[in-house]
């Protein structure tokens, strides 16, 4: 019933004329969403806490009104301004709201020609309709909230509602003709999923999916390839050598990745025994030494490499060393995460016989920790020098060395037949460096 609803519904809006209609703002909508999803966040996570269930409930409920409160507050749109009236309403148009569109946008035509005029503009014509202005509505009155709608040409995703709409009758009849196909967690797997849908609907429209483009793009494709091949090696008449220079990039990545991945892993080791709970919940200073560190890693981790490389390549200058201390530093946040991780899941049993000879400090990590959590250890840093080669080709393109730069050098001299070189050699390099990571990785754990 819901996939044929939707479809009568859908196929009904579509067989609409061309017609004028408005936008409505609903206030405090999406202030009320916010608010909710913040306290339901908070919600979730005090729900599985028996102890403290009531008391986090209750600063849920604090939150979100309050969150709520502030965002529809005048010092909320200060800060927030598109979030007041976001989401709005399409309604129907007073009687003869067109028919005054109409008349004050050829009212002011005389004005615009003339500013065409002085421009080498083509002139616009009087309209008896705004339909045909071909969905171009004037800016005062888009400005009142006035839209063009046009169903029959199948925008408003049209294919994605008459696919879930299809797909959503088709199960119905499926289950229809053989009942044994109904579960008892139906109900709930659909409502997840049209959830999950409704949340993917906009979101391909925020970013403005469209396969049209790429069709119209494509002969651009076509010239790039063109372009790029075959590569150019080398030149000797012009002195260039394009080859040379891939290869002396391409090292200096491996070297960006190498030595950033060094650096994190040396930061990482000692650190990572300060995060791991097994080893920090002796005393209130070690808990808080424990916290502190769980929150510097996740600070650090929510840093991305490549921004970190911006304000570095500003502060040290272009080159490969910015790269190293961008890498570095982040790096040292995901290694320490992995590491802590795998020392919390040691066995306990070498720890004990340890301590009740009396050992204790760093022995126990050096005799009982260690040799469990080293194999795992080294194969978490060789794995994070694969994916740090991978995000030090993307730091060359902000200046920070590596085959990156030459590249987008490449690119922008529109030096395609060079810059395809650069693009081989990574994929070539890549594979290597997980073939062989894999293997290190399959010898030691």
């Amino acid at each position: 019933m819901a996939g044929a609803g939707t479809l009568g519904l859908a196929l009904g809006f579509y067989a609409q004329p061309v017609h004028l209609v408005q936008l409505s703002p609903v206030n405090g909508l999406m202030e009320f969403l916010v608010a909710l999803a913040a306290a339901g966040a908070i919600g979730l996570a005090a729900w599985r806490r028996a102890r403290w269930r009531w008391p986090l409930l209750g600063v849920a409920a604090l939150v979100g009104v309050s969150l709520f409160v502030w965002l529809d507050s005048s010092a909320g749109h200060t800060y927030l301004p598109n979030s007041a009236g976001y989401y709005k309403l399409l309604r129907p148009t007073a009687p003869g709201a067109d028919k005054a569109l109409v008349e004050a946008y050829n009212a002011g035509l005389e004005a615009r020609n003339a500013i065409a005029k002085e421009n080498g503009l083509p002139l616009a014509q009087p309209i008896t309709a705004l339909t045909d202005l071909k969905g171009g509505i004037p800016a005062e009155a888009a400005a009142q909230g006035y839209r063009i709608l046009f169903p029959a040409q199948l925008q408003y995703g049209a294919f994605a509602v008459f696919v879930l709409g299809g797909l959503v009758l088709g199960a119905g009849l499926l289950q229809l003709r053989n009942p044994s196909l109904q579960e008892a967690g139906d109900l709930r797997a659909g409502v997840v999923l049209a959830v999950v849908f409704s949340l993917l609907l906009p979101a391909f429209d925020a970013t403005e999916f469209n396969l049209a483009k790429l069709v119209k793009g494509w002969p651009f494709l076509v010239q790039f390839g063109e372009k790029s091949w075959p590569p150019l090696l080398a030149d000797p008449s012009t002195n260039r050598f394009p080859l040379q220079e891939v290869l002396s990039f391409m090292a200096i990545t491996v070297e960006i990745a190498l030595v950033g991945t060094f650096l994190a892993a040396i930061f990482a080791l000692p650190t990572s025994f300060l995060a791991a709970r097994n080893l920090t919940g002796g005393s209130p200073l070690m808990r808080g030494i424990f916290y502190f560190m769980r929150a510097f890693y996740n600070v650090d981790r929510g840093i991305d490499t490549l921004i970190l490389a911006l304000v570095l390549v500003a502060a040290v200058g272009l080159g490969p060393f910015a790269g190293v201390l961008a890498m570095a530093i982040h790096s040292i946040a995901d290694l320490g995460k992995l590491y802590s991780e795998a020392i919390e899941n040691v066995d306990k049993g070498p720890i004990e016989a340890l301590e009740s000879t009396g050992t204790a400090g760093v022995n126990v990590l050096r005799w009982a920790i260690l040799p469990q959590v080293l194999p795992l250890l080294v194969s978490y840093t060789i794995y994070r020098f694969e994916i740090n080669f991978r995000v030090s080709i993307i730091l060359g393109f902000v200046g920070a060395g590596g085959i990156g730069f030459f590249i987008q050098g490449a690119m922008a001299a529109g030096q395609y037949n060079q810059m395809i070189i650069g693009v081989i050699a990574i994929v070539i390099v890549v594979n290597l460096i997980d073939f062989a990571s894999s293997w290190l990785r399959s010898r030691l754990v």
